[in-house]
């Protein structure tokens, strides 16, 4: 099947979808705590009680893994895919080229990426630019291997498969069990050491861990969390729900996203139940901690789509009658924003700045975080009455068309239809 074929007809309008704004500003918030959380160490912690020297901390720290931890990228993830769906159809009706511009962008991308990646290891665009590359021959799939696929990847089945086969294993030899527990001392050392050098070293110490430890830190990360394929899924899910245009409001889309409430709602309450029961953990040594695991990653995508589904009935309700439009700049400046809260992170938190990080407890760290997210709002409203791109934004189409672009207030966006980005949201049609 063609992609044109597959992809549903998306609707004429030049309009933004403003609601998808939102929720890339929403996603945003909660990433900023969830990095704050932990002091922007991306990474282990050097011991169980970090950043928390109180109950409040304990407190701010256990909400953040039930209910933020995981859930805004995995909004972010969606939002990608959905992006490429928007983009992808408004290639095929102008009849432009889209693939090649597309897997540019994305090489582009994880340039800028591998700067920011330098100095913050809890970059997630080098993932994005990767994977994104994935979606190019993904687009021809119809809509219900798309389903069917981002399901699988989306709950984590490869994940609880996997699980399973390690906990049916054989008990592990003597000998294997002392070598596991020499890698294990050897990650405890690797771990302090990381956080040694975040909280005290130099930027070109940083640099250099973030470009060697760090970054295979990461990918095993991914890996054994199952978030590399997850995050993919994720995307076919956007690309899904692109197609099908659910992000117009319409009756048959509120319908839609009441029912995801609902469900989501009662799986999300249900498994974050057994997650305060029984806490995942990485070290799978019973088929409890297989299905624990695998729990937490429902409870992950349902309560994600629990956010999803409310924060978009509740602005389709009154759109302009409440806080939510006022996000939407915010949103708009996706990539700045991002890139804008890493810079925030290392110069509040890292030894070549302010040094707090291991100083401040998890409450006054997500309290300030915040405070800046509310600088960030004024920001962006303030930035879009002069421009029409964020600063970011503006780099990357520069150097994606090898021109500077124009970018005052009211500038049309040229070739738009090519425009691709977890960060940014796409009009239906372009203004060429």
């Amino acid at each position: 099947m063609k992609a044109d074929e597959a992809a549903s007809p998306v609707a004429q309008s030049t309009e933004r979808i403003a609601v998808v704004d939102v929720l890339r500003a929403f996603a945003l918030l909660g990433i900023i705590v969830t990095h704050s959380v932990t002091g922007f160490l991306a990474g282990a912690a050097p011991n169980p009680n970090f950043m928390t020297f109180g109950p409040l901390d304990r407190a701010v720290v256990e909400l953040e893994r039930l209910l933020s931890f995981g859930k805004f990228y995995t909004i972010f993830s969606f939002l990608f895919g959905l992006s490429f769906a928007i983009q992808l159809n408004n290639a095929t009706r102008k009849g432009l080229a889209f693939s090649g511009r597309f897997a540019w962008r994305l090489i582009v991308l994880l340039g800028i990426a591998l700067v920011h990646g330098m100095f913050f290891s809890g970059d997630v665009l080098i993932v994005y630019a990767l994977l994104g590359l994935l979606l190019i021959p993904c687009r021809n799939l119809s809509n219900s291997k798309l389903l069917i696929i981002s399901f699988i990847l989306v709950l984590n089945i490869p994940g609880l498969i996997l699980g399973l086969l390690q906990v049916s294993a054989p008990p592990p030899t003597a000998d294997e069990a002392q070598a596991r527990a020499a890698l294990m001392e050897q990650f405890a050392q690797a771990a302090q050491h990381q956080f040694e050098i975040k909280q005290a070293g130099t930027v070109r110490d940083l640099i250099g861990l973030n470009l060697t430890y760090a970054m295979v830190s990461k990918l095993l990360f991914l890996i054994f969390t199952g978030r590399l394929w997850i995050t993919f899924g994720l995307f076919l899910l956007g690309l899904y729900a692109g197609r099908m245009n659910v992000f117009n409001d319409t009756p048959a889309s509120r319908q839609l996203f009441t029912r995801l409430l609902a469900w989501a709602g009662g799986t999300a309450l249900v498994t974050t139940a057994v997650a305060i029961l029984r806490p995942p953990t990485y070290q799978l040594e019973s088929l409890v901690d297989a299905l624990a695991a695998f729990s937490f990653s429902v409870q992950q995508a349902s309560l994600s789509a629990f956010y999803v589904a409310g924060i978009v009935l509740l602005y389709w309700r009154k759109p302009a009658q409440h806080v939510l439009p006022a996000l939407a700049p915010l949103g708009k400046l996706g990539l700045t924003t991002y890139l804008m809260q890493s810079a925030f992170g290392l110069i509040v938190f890292y030894g070549f700045g302010l040094g707090l990080l291991g100083h401040l407890g998890a409450a006054a760290s997500v309290g300030i975080s915040v405070a800046f997210y509310a600088l960030q709002m004024l920001f962006a409203r303030w930035w879009l009455g002069y421009f029409n791109l964020g600063p970011a934004e503006w780099l990357w189409r520069s150097l994606t068309y090898f021109r500077l672009h124009p970018n005052g207030a009211g500038t049309p966006a040229r070739h738009e239809a090519e425009t691709m980005s977890p960060l940014v949201t796409p009009r239906r049609s372009s203004d060429n």
